[in-house]
């Protein structure tokens, strides 16, 4: 006989997984909560208030508008696998300020663009708030979106040049404008 319960321990999380790299990051004081749908980590959000006053995050909605990295901690109980984690409507997440030249993280969320047969360093990126992902281009032929992107990326490292991975394939981002 199956159960809810057994199901949830058996299903694998599909969720974006990532890891700040910079030895010192800004945050947000307090951060955010999170507002009207569920964000994994590691994507860009743009900042609110609601009616009591205190500081949302959705994700990105506009490329042109100024944005931050959600990077929430996870903390195991269950042994869960980082793909597990997500950050809830309602919940407080780290909300971290990118830093040009200095801001560097790993993600699995990110797309080739058309032309990029592989990951490797210099390639540049942005964040697409449509499919969520950052697409890596060419610096000669960038996305149609790259050149009015507020927040642009370079490419420093993929998942060959990591220790570990975490259940996922990896680029490392650094932030070069925000």
């Amino acid at each position: 006989m199956a159960t809810r319960i057994l199901d949830a321990l058996k299903t694998k999380g599909t969720h974006e997984v990532g890891n700040l790299s910079s030895w010192k990051v800004k945050t947000v004081a307090n951060g955010a909560i999170v507002d009207a749908t569920p964000i994994d980590n590691f994507l860009l959000v743009e900042l609110g208030f609601n009616v009591e006053g205190e500081r949302t995050c959705k994700v990105l909605s506009d490329v042109t508008k100024k944005s931050y990295l959600i990077a929430a901690q996870e903390r195991r109980f269950m042994n869960e696998e980082l793909v597990d984690f997500y950050n809830a409507v309602g919940e407080r997440a780290r909300i971290v300020v990118l830093e040009p030249e200095y801001t560097r993280f790993d993600t699995s969320a990110f797309t080739l663009n058309t032309g990029v047969a592989e990951v490797k360093n210099g390639l540049v990126a942005h964040f697409d708030p449509t499919t969520k992902k950052y697409i890596l281009s060419s610096e000669g032929s960038p996305h149609a979106d790259y050149a009015k992107a507020k927040a642009k990326f370079l490419v420093v490292a993929d998942e060959d040049d990591l220790e570990y991975t975490v259940g996922k394939a990896l680029v490392k981002l650094e932030v070069q404008e925000a």
